[in-house]
């Protein structure tokens, strides 16, 4: 039987599927055998072949007596545990950036530095992830600080380092100690250039050659006072919130473990530019470059893009839901797959279990599911803050555990999280692309999701489906759904979200399927699967630009604040009391009458790469037809200068013309024979026809354009190619002043 299997009912043609079909009921049912007091544990420890040092150092939680299933990452390089992080959360907030005048001024000085005065370069590499760590000088000089705890939730049993890739010759040397080789780490490689300055180069995503925007990494042996400058060049998205205020995320283990300090926003001179570094097909990297200085000695430091969330950070909250006792009756975990990798992906079921049977059978279902993009870990946060509502005490909460079921896949790409790749998952494959047709060995997690999703459709409603993502190109939250002739009954729920929500943006909402988003998750289940309120749910990697948390970054709190947000509208969208619904409605009909105001912006780097080389296709097309040639043009200048002078004449010459034309025609006329055949007549006056064309046309064409309205003619299109370029250098994410600036800088050098 063929692997890729697109509909489940093809499980009856072999007798050996029976057993998975009734798996994927099973899934898609609600388990009203399990007893209340027992917890179904059905997630056992996946071990892979290269697990030995797992095997020897098995995952706890601090308080756990049972080890968690190890995360398994399907690659040679040896990985070590990360720790638990403190959830805390800044008390004041965490504004955006705002970059000084001269930023680009200083960072075209400092490239044409290096281009001037190579010899001051150090080039030194000093981390590379795919390096053998067992080969470092164990007798070399370590930090005593250097093994330190993160915080107060480490976790036990597991070596919290692997021996670094470079160890430091004694105390007086301030060479940063750089790993990544730990769980959702992405740093391929660090070059010294300067004592304190840093080339970084991210890892694609494995299989790949693109997607690099994720980072994790830490540094050590740390020095208080001198400013650090971190340039990751090898990034590929030509825009990023980086350049609109959007900070690096760090975390201190000594202010964690001193303090209580959790994740904050750091960094200074923060820019995000186009880079000379070229890429294949004639592309170009993006550099993003920013300092920090460290406020302790000898510190560990992590570095990320977003506030992380591992594979085992969901592993530890689902087992801490499960070990609650009154959770019994409200919550569900069951495994829905095993990935490539062997991780387990979940499935939990959310609703009042102690109902009769008939009620449960009425009740209609809502799906939700997160974390097909790996890098997007902010979905996570809010996926974290739609479980605690729904499993919490409150009385809305139950009102949603009695009136719905809830199927939730809290992590779709497990694989791909704890490996850190950005988008796709261990194949090189983005799985938000392959919904009209997952391979069942190739894509497990999507295969199994549509197949439990088709069939909860046999015994219910499914009243609504959100995924959650992240955007790195756009501020806000915000929503994309389907509506076909401008509906307005798709738009409902985005628009009681954005009543109920501080930082969602009706906006920034996009109702319009483009042809690069029909394979997705929310195309696939409004066009295949029947659900009319689809919709990807997008939260931006850097705040709000309105409302009371405008030009702020958002936090933990803020994402799973949106969790909560998200059930409170599915709540009033069900409500039987329609009046909020109403309202709704007539303020789209009045606000919106056509659509939100936004494009759906990708934020794919393959979707945005083709949809620019279209453009720019499209305009070497224009310019070529619009590019007049030099004859062409010297004839042009020659007729105007003559134009002027010939105008009056020739005006008298046509009007006698055309009056010796008609006078001649009346005298045919007047001179013709009543009894002449039809024929010969419609003959005569197609002739007339055919000599009045060529006549008419030159004349009006020579009439319309007089050589004052070529001039506004030509003077239009000079200002629209103008503004096309300046176009093109906003649209690649370079600032047009340092790239004049730096091509004059390094011409003169070169000169």
């Amino acid at each position: 039987m063929d692997e890729e299997v697109e509909d489940a009912d093809a499980f009856e043609e072999d007798d050996q599927e029976v057993g998975v079909k009734d798996e994927i009921l099973a899934l898609a049912g609600v388990e009203l055998e399990t007893e209340p007091g027992t917890v179904e544990k059905t997630l056992e420890p996946a071990r892979a072949e290269s697990s030995d040092f797992y095997d020897e150092y098995p995952l706890m939680d601090n308080d756990a007596s049972e080890p968690l299933a190890v995360p398994q990452a399907g690659i040679a390089i040896p990985m070590a545990a990360t720790p638990r992080f403190i959830r805390a959360v800044p008390e004041e907030a965490e504004l955006l950036y705002l970059p000084p005048d001269s930023l680009f001024d200083d960072i075209v000085k400092s490239e044409a530095d290096r281009v001037a005065y190579p010899e001051n370069v150090r080039n030194r590499i000093v981390y590379d992830s795919v390096g053998d760590p067992f080969q470092a000088d164990t007798s070399a000089f370590v930090p005593h600080q250097m093994f330190s705890q993160v915080g107060q939730e480490t976790r036990s049993g597991l070596k919290p380092h692997l021996a670094p890739y470079y160890s430091p010759t004694g105390p007086d040397d301030r060479t940063l100690l750089f790993e990544s080789r730990f769980e959702s780490g992405n740093l391929r490689r660090a070059v010294q250039a300067y004592e304190f300055e840093y080339d970084l180069i991210l890892n694609p995503d494995y299989n790949t050659k693109s997607h690099t925007q994720w980072y994790f990494f830490r540094v050590g042996n740390t020095r208080k006072g001198p400013q650090y400058r971190f340039n990751i060049i090898n990034m590929v998205k030509p825009t990023s919130v980086y350049n609109e205020g959007m900070r690096p995320l760090m975390y201190s283990c000594i202010e964690a473990s001193e303090r209580g300090v959790g994740w904050v926003r750091c960094g200074d001179r923060i820019a995000y530019y186009q880079n000379g570094l070229r890429r294949q097909k004639g592309a170009t990297y993006y550099t993003l470059t920013f300092t920090v200085t460290f406020a302790n000695d000898c510190d560990e430091v992590y570095f990320s893009h977003c506030y992380p969330y591992t594979y085992s950070d969901l592993q530890l909250d689902l087992r801490a839901m499960e070990r609650d006792p009154n959770m019994v009756r409200r919550f569900r975990r069951r495994k829905l797959c095993d990935t490539l990798a062997g991780n387990a992906c979940d499935l939990i079921t959310i609703t009042s279990f102690g109902s009769d049977p008939a009620a449960l059978k009425a009740r209609r279902a809502v799906v939700i599911t997160a974390r097909v993009h790996p890098g997007e870990s902010n979905a996570s946060w809010i996926m974290k803050g739609i479980l605690d509502y729904l499993t919490g005490a409150s009385v809305d909460a139950r009102i949603l555990r009695d009136n719905f079921i809830f199927k939730i896949v809290p992590m779709l790409n497990p694989d791909g999280v704890i490996v850190g790749n950005y988008r796709c998952s261990l194949a090189g494959q983005d799985l938000n692309r392959l919904w009209d047709e997952p391979s069942r060995k190739m894509h497990p997690t999507i295969f199994f999701t549509k197949s439990m999703f088709r069939h909860l459709f046999d015994d219910r409603d499914v009243v609504l489906y959100v995924d959650i993502h992240g955007h790195s190109r756009k501020k806000n939250v915000f929503m994309y759904g389907n509506s076909k002739n401008n509906g307005l009954r798709e738009k409902i729920f985005p628009g009681l979200l954005c009543r109920s929500s501080d930082c969602f943006s009706f906006d920034d909402c996009c109702f319009k399927i483009q042809k690069s988003k029909e394979s997705t998750a929310r195309v696939v289940a409004y066009r295949e699967l029947g659900v009319v309120n689809s919709y990807t749910l997008e939260a931006s990697f850097c705040g709000a630009d309105f409302g009371p948390l405008g030009e702020q970054h958002f936090t933990t709190r803020h994402l799973e604040e949106m969790g909560y947000m998200v059930c409170d509208a599915i709540l009033d969208f069900c409500d039987p009391d329609q009046t909020k619904v109403q309202l709704v409605c007539k303020e789209l009909q009045v606000l919106f009458p056509d659509d939100g105001n936004s494009d759906d912006v990708s934020d794919s780097e393959d979707d945005g790469a083709a949809a620019m080389r279209r453009k720019k296709r499209a305009d070497r097309r224009k310019g070529k037809k619009e590019k007049p040639s030099r004859k062409k043009k010297k004839e042009e200048e020659e007729r105007k200068e003559k134009e002027p002078r010939d105008s009056k004449d020739s005006t008298r010459e046509k009007k006698a013309a055309t009056a010796a034309t008609s006078a001649s025609s009346v005298r045919k006329v007047s001179r013709r024979d009543p009894l002449e055949e039809a024929p010969e007549n419609s003959d005569v006056e197609a002739d007339k026809s055919k000599r009045k064309k060529p006549k008419k046309k030159p004349v009006a064409k020579s009439r319309a354009m007089t050589s004052r309205e070529k001039d506004k003619k030509e003077a239009k299109e000079v200002e629209d190619g103008n503004s096309s370029s300046s176009y093109q250098i906003k649209s690649l994410g370079a600032q047009p002043s340092f790239a004049e600036a730096l091509d004059s800088k390094l011409e003169s050098l070169d000169g």
